[in-house]
Parts: C-alpha cells; sequence; structure tokens
C-alpha cells in the first residue's frame, strides 16, 4: 500500500483583510456577496506559508470562511455556526485548506450535506478537504481554477494500520499510561471502522463514487512515474496525487460551477512557491475506475 504524506497549507489569518461575512437578513446579503468578501479576505494571504501557521474562521450569518487545518476547533466553530443559520436557509463556505484530520472533516461534510451547503474551494483544497468537506456535498463550486489534490482516506487497510500504531505506541515509553490496553485497542479499530462507514456513506449520497479513495489502498509509488512526476529521480519527495478531467468527471467530483486546475507543470509550479519538496502527480486511471456507487 501505498503511504501518501498529507499536504501541509499553512495559511496566514488577517482579520483586518475583511470587512466581514454579510448577515443573511441584511441587504448585501447575496450568495455573490458572501463568496466575494471571502474570495477577497483569502486573496490577501499567503496560502503556502511555511514560517506561519494561523488558521481562520470567520462567519456571520449564512457565510462562513474557512482558511486553515480541519480540526476539533474547527468543528466547533462550524457547528456553532451552523446552529445560527436558520433551518430555511441554505449555508455557503468558502474554504482553503491543505486539510487536518479525516474523522473531524467527515463530520463537518456529514453536517454541512445535512444542511444542503453550498462549499466553495479556492486556490487550494487537499487532504481532508478535498476527500470530504468538498467531495461530500452536491453544491460543489471552484473559484477560479483551484488545485484539488488527494493522498487517500480511510480504506480497508485503516483499521490494521490503526492497530498497529496502537501497538507501537503502547510499546514505547508513553505505553505505561495506558490502563487498558485492551480496551483501547479495540476502540481504536471499532472507530476507524465505524468512520470507513460515514466516509463511503457521505460519498455516495453526494454522488460521488468511494473508488475515489479506496483506490488508493492498491497504489505503489512507482504507479505515479510519468514525465512530470518520477519517484526514482526524485526520491526525496513527498507526492500528492490530482485527477484527470475526465476521471474527475467519472468520479462524480467536478465543480457545479467553475473548473479546476488539471496541468501538472502549473499545479506544481504553484505548489513549489511556498513548499519544499513536495510534487502532485496525475493518478493512475486504472485504480480509479467508477464502480457506479
Amino acid at each position: 500500500m501505498l503511504r501518501y504524506f498529507v499536504l501541509q497549507a499553512s495559511i496566514i489569518m488577517m482579520l483586518a483583510a475583511c470587512g466581514g461575512v454579510a448577515s443573511a437578513h441584511e441587504g448585501n446579503s447575496s450568495r455573490s456577496h458572501i463568496v466575494a468578501q471571502c474570495k477577497e479576505w483569502m486573496a490577501s494571504l499567503s496560502a503556502l506559508d511555511e514560517t506561519e501557521s494561523r488558521d481562520g474562521f470567520l462567519a456571520n450569518g449564512s457565510g462562513a470562511c474557512i482558511s486553515g487545518e480541519i480540526d476539533e476547533e474547527l468543528q466547533e466553530q462550524v457547528f456553532a455556526w451552523l446552529r445560527t443559520v436558520p433551518s430555511h436557509t441554505e449555508p455557503i463556505v468558502v474554504i482553503r485548506s491543505g486539510g487536518g484530520n479525516a474523522f473531524t472533516a467527515i463530520d463537518i461534510a456529514s453536517a454541512l450535506q445535512e444542511r444542503e451547503a453550498e462549499v466553495y474551494i479556492y486556490d487550494v483544497c487537499a487532504s481532508a478537504c478535498a476527500n470530504y468537506i468538498y467531495a461530500g456535498v452536491r453544491q460543489r463550486h471552484s473559484l477560479g481554477a483551484t488545485i484539488l489534490l488527494f493522498h487517500g482516506g480511510l480504506t480497508k487497510d485503516t483499521p490494521q494500520e490503526f492497530a498497529e500504531v496502537f501497538d507501537s505506541l503502547l510499546s514505547s515509553p508513553e505505553g505505561k499510561y495506558i490502563e487498558n490496553p485492551d480496551v483501547e485497542r479495540k476502540e481504536w479499530v471499532e472507530r476507524a471502522k465505524l468512520y470507513i462507514q460515514k466516509q463511503d456513506k457521505l460519498l455516495i449520497a453526494a454522488g460521488v463514487d468511494p473508488v475515489m479513495i479506496h483506490g488508493f489502498s492498491e497504489m505503489e509509488l512507482s504507479d505515479l512515474a510519468s514525465e512530470d512526476c518520477d519517484p526514482e529521480h526524485e526520491p526525496g519527495l513527498e507526492y500528492s496525487v490530482f485527477f484527470s478531467e475526465d476521471i474527475a468527471k467519472a468520479l462524480g467530483i467536478s465543480p457545479v460551477t467553475g473548473s479546476l486546475e488539471y496541468r501538472p507543470s502549473v499545479i506544481n509550479e504553484r505548489l513549489n512557491r511556498g513548499t519544499q519538496g513536495q510534487r502532485a502527480c496525475m493518478a493512475p486511471e486504472k485504480y480509479f475506475r467508477s464502480t457506479g456507487s
């Protein structure tokens, strides 16, 4: 199984750059206004700055801007915001993110899907952002030609991987603090199994074929060799994957409006502006043929 590295995209938070997202009850609260405000805010930030890690969440009324890592703090903020959005109103989310915690992203995406939210991605949406926040809703959009990057998610191998991680932790010096190893190990494995089910249910309900994620379980690094991405000549680099336009359409992840960036040279040039040693590769089609789910 190919072990991919999560693209770490650090986003600088500059609240002063944004005048706020308009309330759903104000005269200038249209969808286009919310999107424009978030886009203007994010355009003033550094998308891939390795020296900073200031994440951002800004919401008011029916709109929310998300910039940065997907974690439990973000989940609390999103859930608190959704409770303030009237039930008859469809929330709007504009996000740029390098990813984060898969379980947390699945929970956030499930809540957005339940509310029939619209999600707009901007600049870069990678890892858990791509897998779940973007792919997990039917009304998904791209602002400009967004880079959409994947590296896999929860697959049939995940429960065993969790068990191995737990066993490694148990044998480490920190292992002595684990009071009930058998119970906790089982909880880790069962949680992985539960979230695989939640993940697949989320994607199918959004019209996305789960092979988008499960296809990674059979891949090897050598499968990514190409003119633009050859691991044999660049052994020290970390890789993420993007889908061709045809595969994206077949998997059901094409945006309703806007477009994605599919050109390897452009994607890697944009990535390398602020990162060191990261490359994006075209995903080999044979692992991601739609099953018709």
